[in-house]
């Protein structure tokens, strides 16, 4: 044998430390290529869900604007009303797109812009910020070649172009301001009236004492009749108070709803309604933020039965609820004084607003509590009845002896083949026999039949199990019934959770079945639930994003704290003997 000599030791050990760095760095590299794989395709399918997440918390103007953007725009409480907005137009960026902002600018100073009495800006602020909104307007308008003229040629066009009507138009997408319009009553017996019936709109209502800082004016060239409502906030502002006294033409215990309109500024403040009649004093049980830009109704209802948790209708009204009574309070048999209070928002209490604005909705919109209730019983039920009859059926195919097994477990496995449409017809005549149409019974009784794929996959995992364990049992006087109960349940634990997950996302996302056998509203499952609420709000996708999320969200929790068992209940074959 060859001996390798003493001054080619350190050589070889050199190399082998080489070998051994270079294995480790390509350990290092596999894996830190798998892990980023992993983690940028993690990302990639989280685009929809972070786009979902994103949509549910902004407005409706947020979804329909020029680009795609999955944060939503930060709410600013705005000091004073009516005010330009200057987040509306996005800047263009580019030179050539600034060059055209300053000629627009120059333009713009030289006019007399038509801004809206009490709009307290600077004009050459304002020619700053309508310059961008014209730019885009001239942009949708002019033909392509235009923009390719010579500057001095391209600058004698635009200006052309820039006419009192765009400039108008422009200003009116920027343009912010409070105001408050119709006042109707209406009785029990659907008798109606309009209260806003006064000749000065402005006279309408009332300022309380403390609302120094505010005043109300007429909107200009409104066709409808709406007061605005002008206000400042200082260092330490405080709440605006409004108040009416309406003389019903009915008694005021047939009062059914008030109806007020309200043209919002995107100021994202508070407001809280007040009711007093019969010498009780009412509020409203949640507030209405300024956070949109679209005159909204606020229908005021004495909280009733259509607003209990069995309640399905869908609750378009701000219900209010007695707190507090006693002779200081309007107390006249056909009168009632209604009194808005706007509080001031932080930034924080307006991005609070902002986030759970779409969610508040959803829920207040449709029953969501009794449509969650429902879809959790369903859950619950199928849960059991497919872990019990899978696991005792497959016990049967694995570990019991009996004529006809196979051909049984085949003709089983062959009914994967069959499409559920082919039997959806039969199932749904068989079901109108028994007379379960439009009761709960066809989504969770078919759960106790068994479903082939669980019982495969618990019949792969029991034949796995070794035989002496179960022959241990019978030497101890276990029936097979015993032994199924104490050997095999505790060992396909794991599959079972696996299962157990399948049918919660089946039962829990399942569309078609409450579609095909229900018809009664307060049978939904949240899946019907959330269909009715598209049916209904299907331009909404805000409040449509925030209704979705709620349903994903169990999904996504429990998939998280099991996903240890699902992927050992799918993985896993049996104990190795």
């Amino acid at each position: 044998m060859a001996l390798t000599p003493i001054h080619e030791i350190p050589i070889q050990e050199a190399h082998a430390k080489q070998v051994r760095r270079a294995r480790c760095c390509l350990a290092m590299a596999r894996t830190l290529f798998l892990y980023g794989l992993l983690v940028g395709g993690s990302a990639i399918f989280s685009i929809p869900f972070l786009w979902m997440i994103g949509t549910s918390i902004k407005v409706d103007r947020e979804m329909f604007g020029e680009g795609i953007s999955f944060l939503p725009m930060r709410p600013i409480p705005a000091q004073q009303s009516p005010y330009l907005d200057a987040r509306y137009f996005k800047t263009s960026k580019g030179d050539q797109a600034a060059k055209l902002r300053a000629w627009i600018t120059e333009d713009l100073q030289q006019r007399t812009l038509p801004l809206p009495a009490g709009v307290q800006v600077d004009p050459t602020e304002a020619a700053e910020l309508l310059a961008q909104g014209v730019l885009l307007k001239l942009r949708d308008t002019l033909p392509i070649s235009t923009w390719d003229l010579p500057d001095p040629d391209l600058r004698r066009t635009l200006l052309a172009h820039m006419d009192e009507a765009l400039i108008a138009d422009t200003l009116r997408k920027v343009y912010r301001f409070l105001a408050f319009g119709s006042v109707r009553v209406r009785s029990v017996d659907l008798q109606e009236k309009e209260m806003f019936t006064e000749s000065d709109p402005t006279r309408f209502w009332t300022l309380e004492s403390g609302s120094q800082e505010a005043s109300f004016s007429a909107v200009e060239g409104d066709v409808f009749e709406q007061a605005r409502l002008n206000y400042h906030f200082g260092e330490d502002p405080a709440p605006i108070r409004l108040s009416r006294t309406l003389t019903l033409p009915f008694q005021t215990e047939r009062l059914h709803r008030i109806q007020v309109s309200v043209h919002p500024d995107d100021s994202w403040h508070r407001l809280d309604f007040y009711v007093e009649k019969n010498g009780v004093r009412y509020k409203s049980t949640y507030p209405l933020y300024l956070g949109t830009l679209q005159t909204t109704v606020v229908t005021l209802q004495e909280y009733g039965p259509d607003d209990g948790v069995n309640s399905t209708k869908l609750k378009l009204w701000y219900p209010y609820q007695e707190i507090d009574r006693g002779p200081e309070y309007l107390d006249q048999p056909n009168q009632v004084k209604v009194e808005v209070v706007m509080t001031p928002s932080s930034q924080l209490q307006a991005w609070w607003a902002k986030a759970n604005r779409n969610y508040r909705g959803a829920l207040n919109y449709i029953p969501f509590v009794r449509y969650f209730a429902t879809s959790a019983f369903l859950v619950i039920l199928n849960i059991i009845g497919n872990i019990f009859s899978c696991s005792i059926v497959a016990y049967s195919f694995a570990r019991l002896q009996w004529p006809g097994r196979n051909a049984a477990f085949g003709l089983m496995m062959a009914t994967l083949m069959i499409p559920p449409q082919v039997t959806m017809i039969p199932y749904f005549l068989i079901i109108k026999w028994l007379g379960w149409y439009n009761t709960l019974h066809p989504l969770w009784v078919i759960s106790f039949f068994g479903n082939a794929f669980n019982i495969f996959l618990l019949r792969q995992f029991m034949k796995g199990i070794p035989r002496d364990l179960e022959d241990a049992a019978r030497i101890d006087g276990c029936n097979f019934l015993q032994v199924y109960w104490h050997v095999i349940m505790p060992l396909i634990k794991p599959t079972l959770a696996c299962i157990a997950i399948f049918t919660f996302m089946a039962v829990w996302n399942d569309f078609m079945g409450p579609l095909i056998y229900l018809s009664d509203q307060r049978l939904y499952p949240l899946s019907l639930g959330l269909y009715a609420l598209n049916v209904q709000e299907g331009g909404n996708f805000g409040m449509m994003m925030a209704g979705s999320f709620l349903m994903t969200l169990p999904v996504v929790i429990i998939f998280f704290f099991a996903q240890k068992y699902f992927i050992q209940g799918v993985t896993l074959t049996g104990m190795k003997g």
